[in-house]
């Protein structure tokens, strides 16, 4: 039986310890932020003007309260779940809606923030149900019901620009607190 050398758990140690003092490079070197601001604009670009007309989902205000008050690791998971709804949104019946390159270009960008994000998450957490259930009636009442049409998918891409706007203030915050 193979005894760990002294000089090799310290090199363990200290790898360990230079991995935990990193952070999260993504929040650090300003990559959420950047790649937040991009989504906003390749959103802005995908459609026309913004409607005016509003959805009768609820937007999870609450959700974003609590997030404020999380510690960063939980906080970076909320986001991260966030953007993991908004992409399985995108994943329903938009032919025709948009440009293709336009969308394409969009979940591009929003796969390489969650991604980054990814990289920053110590510990698989537990999925937030609400936020489940939110982005769940959002598909069934907004865009099922109203048959996926242009104007369903005009709704929800309103809601996706409050959420990227409400994910920028926490990622910002949680940007400050690293």
């Amino acid at each position: 039986m193979h005894r760990p050398t002294t000089s090799l758990l310290i090199c363990l140690f200290l790898t360990l310890c230079n991995g935990l003092s990193m952070g999260c490079r993504w929040m650090d070197d300003h990559k959420f932020i950047q790649h937040s601001e991009t989504l906003l604009k390749l959103l802005n670009i995908m459609g026309g003007e913004f409607t005016t007309d509003s959805v009768d989902v609820p937007f999870p205000e609450d959700l974003y309260t609590q997030a404020q008050d999380l510690p960063t690791n939980d906080t970076i998971w909320f986001i991260l779940q966030t953007l993991e709804k908004i992409d399985e949104l995108f994943d329903g019946e938009l032919d025709s809606v948009w440009d293709e390159k336009k969308v394409e270009n969009f979940l591009n960008v929003l796969t390489s923030q969650s991604d980054g994000l990814q990289s920053c998450v110590t510990a698989q957490k537990k999925n937030s149900k609400n936020l489940q259930m939110y982005f769940k009636r959002l598909n069934n009442h907004v865009l099922k019901r109203m048959a996926y049409s242009a104007h369903a998918w005009e709704l929800v891409r309103k809601e996706v620009r409050t959420h990227l706007r409400r994910l920028v203030l926490l990622g910002s915050a949680t940007e400050n607190s690293i």
